[in-house]
């Protein structure tokens, strides 16, 4: 019989802490519940008994709440971090949306802080093989093209930087874009609503905020060239998915869900870079393997059949677990989920059948990433006029660009 989750919830206050465990007495059957009276007191908790998610209030005498999620996540990496708290300054809230997976304000209703902890909870759990517990919620970045910090420096300094000239350069990099908007949707800057545009989320951090967090917080990770996967991995990952994106767009261009189109278009292969950094010599075991020309049957040649045998997970697994830990919104999340299929779309009709036919297009054109080496997966004459227009649009684009 496996354990009942356990929550630890934190403040100075003997009186918040009895209104919340008066608020949660409804999920005391879902879930195991401590309250400590100050920071000191929660350490003292998790040393008799580790946690999966601690909730702490942020103004406290002595050690604050983000100094105790710093020492949380040195001590305990494996536990989600929540704050809760009312105002903030500009310093304060850079700590915590570096330190804490989701900062909720108070007075914050039932319904947000019950859904926030059973999200975690549940991705905390983690996809098996991937060793997801401890690794998906101590990843704090992704690996970023050598070339994205210069960039996004020079954008910074600019006399013209704006967030949309800022933004421009984050959408050239699958792993900024990915903690941008986790940085954005966990905090309290869109408390009720969920951000998918990248320029939009660079306007509301504010371009002093990034430049902080690009100086100070390390947002950008870079690809380590003389690590186990060569840098030919990370040049041909990003281009697929900056152009599976600017497709994904094309088919959804003047949409509701267009921003969740490109967005996912450029997220949807960011499990390879959690697998790359929390497994890889398993995934470089699983990339040689899919590449290995001699496989027996045609259905181990795909990326995902490949890792499941290796790795016991998939990047597809790895990249939605990470997301939605992250909390980004739930249309950009289904469709990074189902782009490894040869399901071919017959039309674009929202940002998962998007992204499916983006990805397909992409990799008959300039070579698989995940799909199966040496096939073109695609048949034009079963797509409707738009995205037969959209692909050849795309491609006139990509012709000029190679001139």
């Amino acid at each position: 019989m496996s354990r009942r989750p356990h929550v630890l919830f934190v403040d100075d206050e003997p009186r918040i802490l009895g209104g919340l465990r008066r608020m949660l007495r409804t999920h005391r059957d879902r879930w195991d519940m401590s309250f400590a009276e100050g920071a000191e007191a929660a350490l003292a908790a998790l040393r008799d008994q580790p946690c999966d998610v601690i909730v702490s209030d942020y103004r406290m005498p002595g050690m604050n709440g983000a100094q105790l999620l710093e020492r949380v996540r040195t001590e305990y990496p494996g536990i989600a971090r929540v704050i809760l708290s009312g105002q903030t300054s500009e310093d304060n809230l850079l700590s915590i949306m570096v330190l804490a997976h989701e900062f909720l304000t108070k007075p914050s209703s039932p319904e947000q802080l019950v859904a926030t902890v059973e999200r975690l909870i549940e991705c905390r759990a983690g996809t098996p093989g991937i060793g997801a517990e401890a690794d998906r919620t101590d990843v704090q970045t992704l690996p970023s093209p050598p070339d994205t910090l210069l960039k996004l420096i020079a954008a910074l300094d600019s006399d013209e930087a704006s967030a949309q000239s800022v933004g421009s350069v984050i959408e050239e990099d699958p792993a900024a874009t990915a903690k941008v908007l986790q940085l954005v949707n966990s905090s309290a800057y869109t408390v009720g609503r969920k951000i998918s545009n990248v320029g939009q989320a660079v306007a509301l951090l504010g371009l002093q905020t990034v430049r902080s967090l690009v100086c100070m917080h390390d947002l950008i990770r870079t690809f380590d060239v003389t690590g186990d996967l060569p840098a030919e991995w990370m040049e041909a990952l990003t281009l697929h998915a900056i152009e599976t994106s600017r497709l994904a767009r094309m088919f959804a261009e003047d949409t509701e869900w267009e921003s969740n189109a490109f967005t996912a278009g450029l997220l949807h292969e960011v499990g390879q870079l959690v697998l790359a950094s929390v497994r890889p010599r398993e995934f470089v075991r699983a990339l040689e393997a899919w590449r290995d020309p001699a496989r027996e049957t045609e259905e181990e040649t795909f990326l995902c059949a490949v890792e499941s045998t290796v790795l016991g997970s998939t990047h597809v697994d790895a990249g939605t677990g990470l997301l939605r830990f992250w909390g980004l919104p739930d249309a950009v999340i289904e469709a990074v989920s189902g782009h490894a299929t040869t399901a071919q779309p017959h039309a674009a009709v929202d940002a998962s059948s998007a992204v499916v036919l983006a990805h397909l297009v992409v990799e008959a054109d300039l070579g698989p990433v995940c799909g199966l080496p040496g096939a073109t997966a695609l048949d034009l004459n079963l797509l409707d006029e738009p995205s037969r227009a959209a692909i050849t649009r795309w491609r006139r684009q990509q012709s000029r660009r190679a001139d």
